[in-house]
């Protein structure tokens, strides 16, 4: 059997001042919507009937009254700052009840922090009244509760080292500005990540926006959720914000929302903590927290099926993984968990049409790297990429069910879009799948299309946009920009010596779009943060080029040497290309490009930044 999961409760998700800010008339402070009450930030995790509480917020009270909490079996703290410690108080009435001393655990000069506001516990004078009745604990390393390791992960906030926690498969870091590098092992094949993203101006003490997603491609944890929230950032926006950017799997805590983790931790990660492995034997079979990928139905069955596991597939091409893409698999990755069932996405490569019809085969707008990014970001277990041959078509609907989705995967449902088509010369459609599930036993889910401002999304409608240059609307459709990746190679040199330094890159992608200059960003491999860039797609016609190259001009900073990879994103078609009379013309239209790409990123930081009057958000 498996062991019981951990709950984890979000009891308050805002900054130090909370949400809505005393005397704020910003319109997140004014909003009716709930997701926008933030308290001061705190978690419980529970297992067993047990509550093991982080932090110690001064609405705790009020927290705990609000979901009900009756028992309380140990508390975390931190760090030592009012908004984290000033509910110390509260505890007296689960000392009471359950007639016991409260174990606290943190680090030294939290305890110092603690002794010193609340000296009445600690001074041993004889009261009238009820006092905490605690025992402290330092922690250095692992410590057990609800039966299970907690970790505690060294964090700076601005100069000050505090602790996040790490239990099981999730791990709660508030109140930060930089993980140590040591720190970052104790954080791998995380399911859930609980951090702090204040807002998106900089702060001395805190992450914001852009940091903490950029922890999180660190990271890669399955889902991420951001905490110690200031009130420039409203929720269902930064939430639709965040998708549109591609991160699909991140969002907005909020206060009450409750999730469950496995309690223990993957192999792989275990192996970083070796105080607690000779204690917790691995098990045969154990799920994975990261994506696993197969090229054959019968590899999945021998990591999975032998040990029981069942299946909920979402079947197709999933080229460019575009708004209705991610309906079938997020929709795939509820139903897996709802059925303890392990999420798969079965996809193939080639495309079938590139084998049975090569000549009318459409230019692929990922590459099966991007698609695995992709899936792993949604949440997806597994995926099978099947390798699309003759002998795979030649299989009938019937045998296509029968032999991959029964025998091999067990399904127990396919999720599929509704023009969806199966089995030898495409004879097996919806309908067809609806009656083979019902007679071999598993549920058949067709999921509507998604529709943007009355359009179908559609890799179809996707890829006629990026040819024509229209990457702007393509990237509303994909959910995220449209990227392009590869190796970087050295050019000509032409551009250094006569207008502007740039990185060539050798894209992996079959579609390109229109030639022409467009906004970018670009990330290089090895760095976390990505470049604000302009890039042009042409043949260099006022140097009387002949092939095609993707050149881009970093606006923030030029690397030292020659990168090995990069990737650029697509924002907005600046122009055509065009051939001009001298390089001196050419080099005053690139300025001017390079302009254009400034007031751009300038005017978006400038929309974000001014939503709502800013505080200091501590």
């Amino acid at each position: 059997m498996p062991s019981a999961p951990l709950k984890i409760t979000v009891l308050g998700s805002g900054t130090s001042m909370g949400v809505p800010t005393l005397g704020c008339p910003c319109r997140v402070c004014k909003s009716s919507d709930p997701h926008d009450k933030r308290l001061r930030p705190s978690v419980l995790i529970s297992r067993h009937g047990q509550n093991v509480l982080i932090d110690t917020t001064p609405d705790f009270r009020q927290q705990a009254l609000r979901i009900g909490l009756d028992r309380l079996d140990a508390i975390l703290l931190t760090h030592g700052h009012a908004d984290h410690i000033l509910g110390f108080d509260d505890i007296r009435p689960f000392n009471i009840r359950q007639r016991s001393a409260m174990p606290v655990y943190s680090n030294e000069e939290t305890f110092r922090v603690i002794r010193r506001v609340f000296a009445y516990v600690f001074d041993d004078k004889p009261t009238l009244s009820t006092v905490p009745s605690v025992t402290l604990n330092t922690v250095r390393s692992p410590f057990e509760l609800l039966g299970i390791p907690f970790i505690p992960v060294p964090l700076l906030h601005g100069e000050l080292e505090v602790l996040g926690f790490r239990f099981g498969r999730a791990a709660y870091l508030t109140d930060f500005s930089k993980v140590p590098d040591s720190s970052m092992a104790l954080l791998q094949g995380l399911d859930e990540l609980v951090l702090d993203a204040l807002r998106d101006i900089p702060h001395p003490m805190h992450q914001t926006v852009e940091q903490a997603l950029a922890l999180i491609q660190q990271l890669k944890p399955r889902r991420a959720w951001f905490t110690h929230i200031a009130h420039d950032l409203p929720h269902s926006e930064t939430n639709e914000r965040l998708i549109k950017m591609g991160y699909p799997h991140v969002q907005l805590a909020y206060d009450g929302l409750e999730f469950e983790v496995q309690a223990e931790m993957p192999k792989e990660a275990s192996h970083k903590h070796g105080a607690f492995e000779s204690s917790r034997a691995a098990t045969g079979g154990a799920r994975s927290t990261r994506l696993s990928a197969f090229s054959s139905s019968q590899a999945w069955a021998s990591r999975y099926a032998i040990f029981g596991h069942t299946s909920v597939l979402a079947i197709g091409n999933f080229d460019g993984i575009h708004l209705g893409h991610q309906a079938i698999l997020r929709a795939t990755v509820e139903r897996a968990h709802d059925l303890n069932a392990v999420s798969t996405a079965l996809t193939f490569d080639p495309s079938p049409r590139k084998v049975l019809h090569p000549e009318s085969a459409p230019l692929r707008l990922s590459t099966n790297a991007q698609r695995m990014e992709w899936f792993n970001a949604l949440g997806l277990e597994a995926v099978v990429v099947l390798p699309f041959t003759l002998e795979l078509a030649r299989l009938s609907p019937s045998e296509f069910v029968e032999q991959i989705l029964v025998r091999d995967l067990h399904g127990k449902a396919v999720l599929v879009g509704e023009n969806f088509r199966f089995g030898h010369k495409q004879a097996g459609d919806v309908k067809l799948l609806t009656e083979l599930g019902k007679k071999h036993g598993f549920d058949v889910v067709i999921v509507p299309p998604v529709v943007y401002r009355g359009e179908v999304v559609s890799s179809t409608i996707i890829r006629r946009e990026i040819a024509e240059g229209d990457v702007s609307h393509a990237a509303r459709l994909l959910g995220r920009p449209f990227a392009l990746t590869g190796e970087v190679i050295s050019g000509t040199g032409t551009g250094r010596r006569f207008t502007f330094p740039t990185l060539n890159l050798v894209p992996e992608q079959e579609l390109l779009p229109a030639r022409g200059v467009y906004i970018t960003r670009a990330c290089i491999e090895g760095e976390s943060r990505s470049h604000r860039s302009v890039t042009n797609i042409g043949t260099r016609p006022t140097f009387n080029g002949s092939s095609l190259s993707v050149e881009t001009h970093l606006l923030d900073s030029q690397p030292v040497g020659t990168p090995k990879r990069m990737e650029v994103r697509f924002w907005k078609r600046l122009r055509e290309e065009k051939k001009f009379s001298s390089p001196e013309e050419l080099r005053a239209q690139i300025a001017a490009d390079i302009a254009r790409a400034n007031k751009f990123f300038s005017r978006l930081r400038h929309s974000r930044a001014i939503r709502q009057p800013t505080t200091a958000g501590g």
